[in-house]
Parts: C-alpha cells; structure tokens; sequence
C-alpha cells in the first residue's frame, strides 16, 4: 500500500473498520453479492426488489 496516496489509505481503512475487502474480481456466486448479480443477469435489474436484498443477505433463495 502506497501511504502517500490519500485514496488507497481511505480505501485501507474502510476495508478495516467495516470489516471487507474491496476487491477488482467478481464476487463469490455463493455470496450474497453474487446471488444478487446472478439473479439480476437471469431477470433484469428491475426486477429485484428490497426483499431480494434482505433473502441474499439471509441465504434464503430469491425467487423472481
């Protein structure tokens, strides 16, 4: 890590307070993150809706 550059020291210290890691690599497919974008590729982004959210988050499926 660069400590001169004023962006990836913020970013660095975002990753450790909030706990992640901010990655160029798509996400896991098994994470939530990777459910969502599966589900938004098979329905569209308009079809996700808050509670698509709140079920990845959970582990339950998302159902269209």
């Amino acid at each position: 890590m660069d400590m001169n550059d004023p962006q990836q020291t913020g970013i660095t210290f975002a990753e450790i307070t909030l706990g992640v890691t901010v990655s160029s690599e798509p996400p896991d497919p098994s994470s939530p993150l990777g459910r969502v974008r599966a589900f938004t590729e098979k329905y569209g982004p308009e079809a996700l809706r808050q509670d698509h959210i709140a079920a990845a988050a959970e582990g339950r499926p998302l159902l269209p």
